[in-house]
């Protein structure tokens, strides 16, 4: 009985010592291999940084997609980056050598705030005013300008509300063209993203938000130069410059706090920053961590799809006719934009309608994330329009382009292999606990069952020699 006991516990004893240098010594970097023959099998969303702002997005300038996105809905005063609508309409209303009259209500504001000291009758241009309202935040120079582009004050407001419109806003009401205080004067952090999307499209907003300094000249009726260094410090030579930056907009008011628009590029992407009701300093360093979190985590790919790829798509859902083809973009500019190791296969793409049925568009989803569009045209009009006016989810077709999946043998087979390891384990540990854990009574019955089983052989063996037989 002894002897057989003894004998399982050195079965399990080295049962267990060759399961553990089998677990040693299997290669298990063949789940490595297997993750890398699946591209993107692990690729996540890039979790964001914490900001002290109350509301912050970050967006990419070419398709839209939202990388980061803190209370981007929420409604907030947006101060003077108000200016960057007024920018906008400005560039494309009007010649950059037109001639701006300065009015007397420009010059004559109850809370002027920040300005650059104009008087009334000074005539300045396009450009030099968008200079004025885009580096050194003048109030003056905006009002002048919105007289200007709108006629009045009132017919300017009607154009910023009417364009945030056209470009999506549904957070935003405009009632200024600068910015100051006013209790219905409110935007959101996707709103003015949007409105920053639309300016960066003209090269003037962007050689002039561009700008550390600009000086206008000494005129008749301005005998002083006005000198200007842009407000925003990243752009500015300061502490926060960030040589990636290329354009921007401050902001400040006691009710609003502290808002800031930011433009930076790398790598051929351009991403678009937006915090609001920040604190002093901090806004850079927010903006900052998500000017980093934006260009070191995401990279734009090119969707490679042939136009027969796209017609099949419309086709296999009944929304192009047979009789129908449709036209890619000039430039062939689709994008989309993924983190950085995601394979573009994984996208899904989404049909969608324009205002005209033969205006359609391709959204292409990483994720649920919206990552990119793609312009079609239609060169027919036989689009019905039941299907002009629907948005229809398509499934993705990566499982249906690829090949049927061999089945997967050797992950049974290591499955099998862990098992036997953690059965070979729980026989060592219950080895080791009845070799080690034992109380000292029984360690000495122990000892002395080994001398008694002793003893018995030595018995054995010398009635053997004497010729004796054991019964």
């Amino acid at each position: 009985m002894y002897d057989t006991r003894k004998r399982m516990d050195r079965f399990q004893t080295v049962l267990c010592m060759i399961l553990c240098i089998s677990l040693l010594a299997c290669p298990l970097r063949v789940y490595a291999t297997d993750d890398r023959d699946q591209p993107g099998a692990e690729t996540v969303w890039p979790e964001g940084p914490v900001i002290a702002a109350e509301a912050g997005i970050v967006m990419e300038a070419s398709t839209g997609a939202v990388l980061f996105d803190h209370n981007m809905h929420a409604v907030h005063y947006p101060a003077s980056i108000t200016k960057v609508m007024t920018a906008l309409l400005a560039v494309e209303n009007c010649k950059m050598n037109e001639v701006v009259t300065v009015p007397p209500e420009a010059v004559y504001m109850e809370d002027k705030g920040t300005h650059i000291a104009l008087d009334v009758g000074e005539q300045l241009t396009v450009e030099q005013c968008l200079y004025a309202v885009m580096l050194a935040s003048a109030n003056d120079a905006a009002y002048a300008l919105a007289v200007h582009v709108g006629g009045t004050i009132d017919g300017f407001v009607e154009m910023m509300n009417e364009k945030a419109r056209e470009l999506g806003c549904e957070d935003t009401v405009f009632t200024n063209p600068h910015g100051l205080p006013d209790e219905s004067h409110v935007t959101s952090a996707y709103d003015m993203a949007l409105i920053t999307k639309a300016a960066l499209e003209y090269e003037a907003f962007r050689t002039v938000s561009a700008s550390a300094y600009y000086e206008i000249p000494s005129m008749p009726w301005q005998k002083d130069q006005i000198c200007m260094y842009n407000h925003h410090k990243m752009i500015s030579k300061s502490t926060f410059y960030n040589s990636e930056v290329f354009a921007g907009k401050t902001g400040y008011t006691i009710v609003a706090g502290h808002t800031l628009v930011t433009c930076a590029q790398r790598d051929g992407m351009e991403v678009i920053c937006v915090v609001m009701k920040d604190v002093k300093d901090q806004l850079y360093v927010d903006t900052g961590a998500l000017l980093s979190y934006g260009l070191d985590h995401f990279s734009k790919v090119k969707i490679e799809k042939e136009q027969e790829y796209y017609e099949d798509l419309l086709r296999e859902d009944n929304s192009l006719p047979a009789d129908c083809q449709i036209s890619l973009p000039d430039d062939d500019s689709a994008f989309a934009v993924l983190p950085k190791g995601a394979d573009s296969a994984e996208l899904v793409p989404e049909i969608t309608y324009g205002e005209k049925q033969e205006d359609l568009a391709i959204n292409w989803y990483w994720q649920d994330h919206f990552a990119g569009k793609t312009l079609l045209e239609v060169s027919s009009a036989g689009v019905e329009e039941e299907a002009a006016e629907a948005t229809i989810q398509i499934v993705g077709t990566r499982e249906q382009e690829k090949e049927k999946k061999p089945f997967p043998w050797k992950y049974i087979a290591w499955g099998a292999a862990g098992i036997l390891l953690a059965a070979g384990a729980v026989l060592g540990m219950m080895t080791v606990r009845r070799h080690c854990f034992l109380s000292q009574r029984q360690r000495w019955e122990q000892i002395e069952r080994r001398r008694y089983a002793h003893r018995v052989r030595q018995r054995r063996r010398r009635r053997r020699r004497r010729g004796r037989r054991w019964f």
